[in-house]
């Protein structure tokens, strides 16, 4: 029986200790592995077929391959210090690499529904149908230990781009199960290979908004969902020093959480003091994420 539980442990003991910039690594790395492997699996299984679907499920995955090498290089980038140029930082190239991204597999949707129009009026009977669905399962458990690993990786380093991966390679996952369908049903209605390429296609191009919705999380400085913002609040009010919080606000960009608050201490504390307080705060916040960049700054509560 699997046992979730279980496997999250064991992903815990292998690689909790890692550097969330190197988890992200890892996990576009292996997509790239998989997303070769399935390239070279599924061509063999089109040229077998003369499959419409696998035709289509065979293209994602080109470009599935593709993405994964440019959200690998994105990464090495966002995880270069902030220079004179980009005194923020280089964090953002997730999300501009995430709209390239969305762009790619909005592309790749439009492609599939193209060729199963085509192929509407023109049915062509499928060959080898079981050797088809015999590489389909070996590529769905691919699929599936992939997403399953990327899904380990987008929860401890809240990536954009990661969860971007994620995305895109669990339309593949859907896009295998419906191969699969196709497959067995096309030997009694010859259009429902097609029918399928095109739900396909149409699921593809959910993908690409819900791609393009998560990097304009990051591009357009939204700040960070409440249940986030509220475990802040939370931490600052825990210091009992702390009177107030006049101004607090927060971003994302990639993997990094930005946090600026104003708090507003006795009117009578020193500088020494203040600054103490402000480095209690951060300390604290600090313990609420991998990667985040603090600044507090601590004003008479009475100002």
């Amino acid at each position: 029986m699997f046992n979730i539980k279980f496997f999250n442990k064991m992903l815990d003991r292998c690689f909790s200790k890692n550097d969330p910039t190197v988890l992200a690594k890892q996990s576009v790395s292996l997509g790239v592995i998989t997303s070769v492997f399935l390239v070279i699996i599924k061509l063999i299984a089109w040229y077998m077929t003369d499959s419409i679907s696998l035709q289509a499920s065979m293209t994602d995955s080109l470009l599935d391959a593709l993405v994964s090498f440019l959200v690998y290089h994105a990464l090495k980038y966002s995880d270069v210090k902030f220079d004179d140029d980009h005194n923020f930082g280089h964090e953002k190239v997730e999300g501009v690499v995430s709209i390239f991204q969305c762009l790619i597999i909005f592309y790749s949707g439009v492609m599939i529904l193209h060729e199963s129009y085509d192929a509407w009026n023109d049915p062509k009977p499928i060959q080898n149908t079981m050797v088809g669905i015999v590489i389909m399962l070996i590529s769905t458990v691919a699929v599936y230990q992939l997403i399953y690993f990327q899904k380990y990786v987008a929860r401890k380093t809240n990536s954009v781009l990661v969860k971007g991966d994620s995305l895109h390679y669990l339309s593949d996952f859907c896009m295998n199960l419906a191969v699969i369908g196709s497959l067995i049903l096309s030997n009694f209605f010859a259009h429902v290979d097609i029918i399928f390429g095109s739900v396909v296609g149409i699921y593809v191009l959910y993908s690409a908004f819900q791609v393009l919705k998560n990097a304009l999380v990051d591009l357009m400085d939204e700040a960070l969902p409440k249940e986030i913002r509220n475990k802040i609040i939370k931490e600052i009010n825990s210091i009992s020093e702390v009177k107030k919080i006049k101004v607090l606000r927060t971003r994302s960009a990639g993997m990094k959480k930005h946090i600026e608050a104003i708090i507003g201490v006795d009117n009578d504390m020193t500088l020494a003091q203040a600054d103490i307080i402000t480095k209690n705060v951060e300390k604290k916040l600090s313990k609420l994420f991998a990667k985040v960049d603090i600044l507090i700054k601590a004003e008479p509560k009475g100002k």
